[in-house]
């Protein structure tokens, strides 16, 4: 039996990543639900605001309804369930590596993929994608590493 360590070590510290993203991306999802970026975005328009740093000038009502509208084009609920599916995923691989190690790879790299292809917005930035590169290397570990087999005594 092969020690799953480092996949194991892996798989945790991806899942950990995509539950607090999940719980990051839920948040804004509720926010955006309630108009709060639309709230935000227009006190940042008024020179009075708190908001609005002494010396720099608010924005303008223009630039407050573009950025307005591109939060409103960003599906937060969708990024959600894209995020949290994987997790769930990583769990069940994660419980499954010493066993069936075939299958937990499976598990990890689909739900990379999944998560690549849900997510492609975030993956601009850098830190939403550090989760689906550990499950890939937890994958290919997985379905790489085989038992040694003993060597025979002539």
């Amino acid at each position: 039996m092969i020690k799953r360590t480092g996949e194991r070590v892996l798989g945790i510290i991806g899942l950990v990543m995509f539950f607090l993203g999940t719980l990051f991306l839920g948040i804004l999802a509720i926010g955006d639900n309630q108009g709060l970026f639309e709230e935000v975005f227009m006190e940042l328009t008024e020179e009075s605001s708190e908001l609005v740093e002494s010396g720099s000038d608010p924005l303008t009502e223009e630039e407050a309804n573009e950025v307005i509208e591109t939060f409103d084009m960003i599906n937060f609920t969708m990024l959600t369930i894209g995020s949290l599916l994987p997790a769930i995923a990583g769990v069940v691989a994660v419980i499954l590596l010493k066993n069936k190690p075939v299958f937990a790879s499976i598990l990890f790299l689909g739900s990379a993929v999944f998560y690549g292809a849900t997510s492609f917005l975030l993956l601009a930035f850098l830190i939403p994608a550090v989760p689906m590169i550990l499950y890939i290397i937890a994958g290919i570990m997985a379905l790489v590493r085989k038992p040694k087999e003993p060597v025979e005594q002539l």
